[in-house]
């Protein structure tokens, strides 16, 4: 029996088919529609400077003007006589921010600040030298809870250099260069601590119990720069002991001396227990005393034990959490004051406590100061 031979299709069978020809039509043109909007679409817009690359270009900008203020004071007029000396500390400036301004141009980053710099021209005198200076210290501050800790720990010590720098107005100016005030001696604490001087960390509703035992004491190490906090109070507690033996050991101008620097590194001790308290960071038992070096009392090896403080202070400033950060740099400052009359270095007067920075600031070719804030 023969099959029948298939007829022609049907007009309602091709009907049927139409849709399944659209939707196929439709999926390519919409295929080809993508593929060209893919390739019209413009490239990614790169990111833009991170808070750490705009704080370093803010403090190059800012030691840019700077370095050139001073290189010109050094020159000019107003920094000769009547005052001896007084040229040469403008000329130390202008060296220790310039040593400032050649490590910042290396630094990553965008050439250039996103904002205008401070000031359009230099200052033409001391004074407003002094002024820049503290302005430019501020700012390096203000960007210290916004930034990476590295970043943090290089711009806490740029604002301390600058710091130190401040005392060419009074020697412009005839006066003797500033000191810090005295120390007010440490209260003595009662039997019963009123709320405010008890640790956030141990108080109903503080800090979550991370970092913390099941007596709710913050436990030894667990805490945001613990190791830093406890290295900082150490360094502290030998430059306290070294200058009481000291003391001991003199008498007179030299004994005074020695026991007002004892009484200054107790407050600067008292300042590191008061961050680890904030920061629930337990410290361990003190040293019973420190070994004193047969030559503890020459210049050189005081000025060792300055640095040594200095640089636990800078890198506390990096390590501890942003909202202490402000506190540990005020302590470096100070450190840096007390280490700038030892004879140190230019590199060790630009960059306080920060070894890393001082190498390579050494090592680097510095530019002249005498070129133009925008060249």
């Amino acid at each position: 029996m023969n099959s029948p031979t298939p007829g022609p299709a049907r007009p309602d069978a091709r009907r049927r088919s139409r849709p399944g020809m659209w939707l196929a039509a439709v999926g390519v043109a919409l295929a080809v529609g993508s593929g060209a909007a893919l390739l019209a679409a413009p490239a990614a817009v790169p990111p833009g400077p991170t808070a750490s690359e705009t704080a370093l270009a803010h403090a190059e900008a800012d030691a840019v003007v700077l370095a050139v203020a001073a290189a010109g004071l050094s020159t000019s007029g107003a920094a000769a006589a009547p005052v001896d000396g007084a040229q040469q500390a403008a000329a130390r400036a202008a060296r220790v921010l310039d040593l400032q301004r050649g490590l910042l141009a290396g630094s990553p980053g965008p050439a250039s600040p996103t904002t205008p710099a401070p000031a359009a021209t230099p200052p033409a005198d001391a004074a407003g030298v002094a002024e820049a200076l503290d302005t430019s210290a501020q700012a390096r501050r203000r960007d210290l809870g916004g930034v990476d800790g590295p970043t943090a720990r290089l711009l806490a010590s740029l604002a301390a250099g600058q710091q130190v720098q401040e005392r060419l107005r009074a020697a412009v100016g005839g006066a003797s260069a500033p000191v810090p005030p005295p120390t007010a001696p440490p209260a003595v604490p009662s039997a019963e601590p009123s709320p405010s001087s008890v640790p956030s960390c141990n108080r109903a509703g503080g800090p979550s119990s991370a970092g913390r035992s099941s007596a709710g004491e913050p436990s030894a190490g667990s805490a945001q720069g613990s190791s830093e906090l406890a290295t900082t109070v150490r360094a502290e507690q030998a430059a306290v002991w070294t200058y009481t033996v000291l003391a001991a050991r003199s008498e007179g101008a030299v004994r005074a001396g020695h026991l007002a620097s004892a009484a200054a590194h107790a407050s600067q001790e008292d300042a590191a227990r008061a961050i680890a308290d904030a920061s629930c960071v337990r410290l361990p038992a003190d040293a019973a005393g420190f070994a004193l070096a047969p030559d503890a009392a020459t210049p050189a090896s005081l000025a060792a034990l300055e640095d040594s403080a200095a640089q636990a202070w800078s890198q506390l400033v990096g390590a501890a959490a942003p909202q202490q950060r402000e506190a540990a740099a005020d302590r470096l400052a100070a450190a840096a004051r007390r280490l700038a009359p030892l004879g140190i270095t230019p590199e060790e007067e630009a960059f306080p406590g920060h070894t890393e920075a001082r190498r390579a600031a050494s090592q680097a070719p510095q530019p002249s100061p005498a070129a133009s804030p925008g060249g």
